[in-house]
């Protein structure tokens, strides 16, 4: 053998020999750790955006660390939920069921304005419609909410359940209210619902429809006299740093409806869908109770605050006043809507 034989059988030789040690030593590793060879096959966490408008300490905000707690768990990190509150993603609740339906938010919840995409939930917001809570609850968990609810799949919503935003009462800035012509000439901060403007027009007030985001500087600078609102909104928002009168007049019982973009629903496993329903209803309770439970302190809170509290004990004037509101609602939603009016008056 050559000199530069030789030269090259004692490089290539040890590298051999140093090669098949290495990839051995390779194999064995992974036998002894299987894991390894696995983790390139686990798929990535489904990421879900969830947004709503009102501060993150209002019930909104406690029912959603709830549910995202319950999604997380159950799914064991496969779907994971961040959360944007306080009007983060959304100022108001259209732009939040907007930015849903085309999929820049995956999850929102959204009450009064779900009525520009969906006309069967103004029903809900017909003026003492509800007797109390636990009607307004049978209603919306029962067969009625849960048809008017799947209207929304015509804009690319999955209705997941009714949160609440209460009985709203009204603030203001000029004088207490105790018969419906107090109200007469009030300008009164609304959201963007037919009813709801039909309903403060109807008393005499001057209803003004404005985002959420917008109310507290407007009824600080005075460009407002007052707003309507659930006590939970009062209280989270600070409205009674700005407003001297507030009277429990329960116009309206509001419910939100949870839900979420029909297009990432679709992707998600059923055993995904099951988890996130029944997280939306744990949400849901916790929300409902945060709400009965605080509305009575809430209201000896703004008296030591210095606010004058009016509650109105006899709401027939009231009714009387808003009439015309239900005939124009069944009007426009002909006999399916009187139908649905019908079936709700029956549960009480």
């Amino acid at each position: 053998m050559t000199f530069h034989k030789k030269l090259v059988m004692s490089i290539f030789l040890p590298s051999i020999a140093v090669l098949a040690i290495g990839c051995n030593s390779e194999q064995e590793g992974s036998a002894n750790n299987p894991d390894e060879n696995n983790s390139g096959n686990q798929p990535d966490p489904v990421s879900l955006s969830f947004a709503y408008e009102l501060p993150t300490d209002h019930p909104w905000g406690i029912g959603a660390e709830e549910f995202k707690e319950i999604v997380e768990e159950q799914t064991n990190g496969e779907v994971e939920i961040q959360i944007h509150g306080g009007g983060a993603l959304g100022g108001s609740g259209g732009e939040i069921q907007e930015g849903v339906e085309v999929g820049t938010i995956d999850i929102g919840i959204s009450s009064t304005p779900l009525a520009q995409i969906n006309p069967y939930v103004e029903i809900f917001s017909l003026p003492y419609i509800f007797t109390d809570r636990e009607n307004a609850w049978e209603v919306l968990d029962g067969e009625i909410g849960d048809n008017v609810g799947e209207h929304l799949l015509d804009n690319n919503l999955m209705h997941l359940a009714y949160w609440e935003d209460g009985f709203r009462q009204v603030t203001n800035n000029s004088h207490q209210i105790t018969s419906p012509e107090d109200f007469d000439g009030l300008s009164i901060r609304v959201p963007e619902s037919t009813v709801r403007i039909q309903t403060f027009e109807a008393l005499g007030a001057n209803p003004l429809p404005m985002s959420f985001s917008e109310v507290f500087t407007a009824l600080q600078q005075g460009a407002i006299d007052g707003q309507e609102n659930p006590l939970s909104v009062v209280e989270s928002s600070s409205f009674y740093d700005v407003q001297d009168y507030l009277t429990i007049t329960n116009h309206v019982y509001s419910p939100a409806s949870l839900f979420i973009n029909n297009d990432k629903w679709e992707d998600l496993t059923e055993e995904q869908q099951t988890i996130i329903l029944e997280a939306a209803e744990a949400g849901r309770d916790i929300n409902r109770e945060l709400n009965a439970d605080q509305d009575d302190a809430l209201v000896a809170e703004f008296e030591e605050k210095g606010m004058d509290v009016y509650e109105i004990e006899d709401i027939r004037p009231f009714q009387e006043a808003t009439k015309s509101v239900w005939d124009t609602v069944t009007e426009e939603l002909g006999e399916d809507g009187q139908q649905i009016i019908d079936d709700i008056l029956t549960t009480q």
